[in-house]
């Protein structure tokens, strides 16, 4: 007996699903949503908000397909750059304003690049950052409340709190429905048409983390991700891909938050150094979603990952600058304002203090000398405007000067993970032999195309791109008979 029955059935409500049901009404379905949490928004709504725009679609397709290093199929990267170039024009319709989103034209450091990765194949057919007008620099909230508005208007039923369990197969016919746990009772939901899994990553199981990613996390966004539709999808056979893929940031973590708090650096003059006192990166030129690739480095000979923390190192001069945070992203804005001179935080203990780089190094428990001796090879290399071991750019390579001195440690931090049930370019779910399972798509971070080289704004165009991709050809399934 059904509870409930739609056309198209959509587990999670973030972007990808919005854009799914917005899709799919579009061609004349009825829609369902079941959404965890009490609220919708995904990782959609903590997001920095940001959408790809292109000057070349066939070297856009090129470019995506290089970083994706031969992981994801070009088919899937076409659908997905053809579908995305239309992102902006498609937010327009819905009474958006469309402006260059502030990554692309503001410097800070670290510092998110107008074009990750611009060596490579197709880069120069890549256009600019882009994104829905608002009040705030990262309009992550500002495309939720688009989005959700229009949803809105359109009446489609939204069951929250309401977690998908399971999904229900008839061999003949397919994906027939969902099991749903709605308070203490579960519910059978039928899909008449199709369900699409939109319900994100997981970013918020330690489990996965360690199984997947080779090490722990912190995380921003959404604390439903976790990994609920790689389960629904890998139990009926679906094939997994780009489960050890993930955009990181680092973030400082605090014991009266339960999230990561990102960091950003209002000024050049800092250096990153590891728990030996070492600096392992450059620290102004390195995308600032990729941040996990040198955190993941293990001694072998003490198997301790000596940059788990790492510490930010800073001077007088670069406290003054700004805050050493992105408050308006993720939740910290909602819970915490944080001062523009960082001092309120310097008296909470949260960022250390000293008046001598010894006393600093002491409070972080690494050796003085060491920390000293990284310090004084810095400052040298500012002088000489070369940084011949990380190849930090001649313009960054502010000393280290006046005291007071600062440090705050600081650790990988998920913006989202990518792995998931595999998809092909009409989004359709694959089993391991490659073939689509019937009546099941999935947009979004889950399941995502991209690999480890993430270049920033794929995710939220991804989510938008192949969410109207899954919500029209699951619309246009023949309806079940069972």
């Amino acid at each position: 007996m059904w509870g409930y029955e739609a056309d198209v059935v959509i587990v999670g409500y973030g972007g990808a699903g919005a854009a799914a049901a917005l899709a799919a009404i579009d061609a004349g379905a009825k829609v369902l949503i079941l959404e965890k949490n009490p609220e919708g928004g995904g990782n959609t709504k903590y997001s920095g908000g940001s959408i790809r725009t292109y000057l070349d679609v066939d070297k856009a397709v090129d470019y995506v397909e290089t970083l994706c290093e031969g992981t994801t199929e070009r088919a899937v990267v076409e659908a997905f750059v053809r579908e995305s170039s239309r992102n902006p024009e498609w937010l327009r319709e819905m009474g958006a304003e469309i402006v260059p989103h502030p990554s692309g034209t503001v410097r800070r450091f670290p510092f998110s690049f107008p074009v990750a990765y611009s060596f490579i194949r197709g880069a120069e057919g890549m256009g600019l950052r882009a994104r829905v007008k608002g009040p705030g620099e990262d309009a992550g909230i500002d495309l939720w409340g688009l989005l959700s508005r229009k949803v809105a208007d359109v009446s489609v039923k939204i069951l929250y709190s309401t977690r998908a369990k399971k999904l229900l197969v008839e061999e003949a016919q397919g994906v027939i429905g969902v099991i749903a746990s709605s308070g203490e009772k579960d519910v059978r939901v039928r899909a008449k048409r199709g369900v699409i899994l939109t319900c994100g990553g997981f970013e918020y199981d330690q489990a996965m983390h360690l199984n997947y990613l080779g090490q722990n996390f912190f995380a921003f966004g959404n604390p439903g991700n976790t990994g609920d539709g790689i389960r629904l999808a890998a139990e009926i056979g679906a094939d997994l891909w780009h489960m050890n893929a993930s955009a990181s940031a680092f973030c400082y973590k605090f014991p009266e938050f339960a999230f990561g708090i990102r960091h950003s650096m209002p000024y050049a003059g800092f250096i990153y150094v590891d728990q030996t006192g070492k600096r392992f990166m450059d620290e102004s030129g390195t995308d600032s979603h990729f941040v996990w690739a040198p955190t993941s480095y293990v001694d072998t000979k003490t198997l301790q990952r000596t940059r788990i923390p790492s510490y930010v190192i800073f001077d007088e001069d670069t406290r003054m600058r700004g805050a050493v945070v992105l408050t308006g992203q993720g939740k910290v804005g909602d819970v915490y304002q944080w001062s523009s001179d960082n001092n309120p935080e310097i008296r909470k203990g949260w960022i250390k203090a000293a008046e001598s780089i010894a006393d600093l190094a002491y409070q972080i428990n690494i050796r003085p000398d060491h920390l000293q001796m990284t310090i004084a090879q810095y400052n040298l290399q500012c002088v000489g405007g070369y940084d011949p071991e990380h190849g930090r750019a001649p313009d960054t390579l502010v000393p280290i000067g006046r005291s007071p001195y600062y440090a705050v440690a600081i650790w990988p931090c998920l913006l989202n993970t990518q792995g998931g049930p595999k998809r092909n370019a009409r989004a359709q779910v694959l089993d391991v032999w490659g073939k689509p399972i019937k009546r099941l798509y999935s947009a979004g971070e889950l399941g995502s195309l991209w690999h480890r080289n993430y270049p920033g704004a794929g995710n939220v165009s991804e989510a938008l791109a192949f969410g109207r991709i899954a919500g029209k050809n699951a619309a246009a399934e023949q309806s079940v008979t069972a």
